[in-house]
């Protein structure tokens, strides 16, 4: 199957910011679980350190999004350049991300 250079920069451009906003409406989600559980703590009859380990598990998780984050960022960045590269895209400063937070530490590909 082939598909143009300007076809395949259309689609990407509308299904790269879908993708970096599901990330953002995951990591909401899930911030909004851990309230309702930390509250639920606080029912009567319920002890302190009940559902520690979920907790746990729910804020490894959390970091998880946090580093995919960060992950769809470098996408961004390569298919920048790679669009560069092609001339499929022109270079239009404060359109994509320069660089993700904490990218001292990102720079080392797992």
């Amino acid at each position: 199957m082939s598909i143009s250079i300007a076809a395949a920069t259309a689609r990407i451009a509308r299904q790269l910011p879908e993708a970096e906003l599901s990330l953002d409406s995951a990591l909401l989600a899930s911030a909004r679980l851990m309230e309702s559980m930390i509250l639920a703590r606080g029912a009567e009859g319920i002890q302190v350190f009940t559902g520690q380990t979920a907790l746990m598990r729910l804020a490894k998780a959390q970091r998880t999004l946090i580093e995919s984050q960060n992950d769809m960022m470098r996408v961004h960045q390569e298919l920048r350049e790679i669009g560069r590269e092609v001339k499929a895209v022109g270079d239009d400063a404060g359109s994509c991300p320069t660089e993700p937070a904490g990218s001292a530490d990102l720079r080392i590909v797992a």
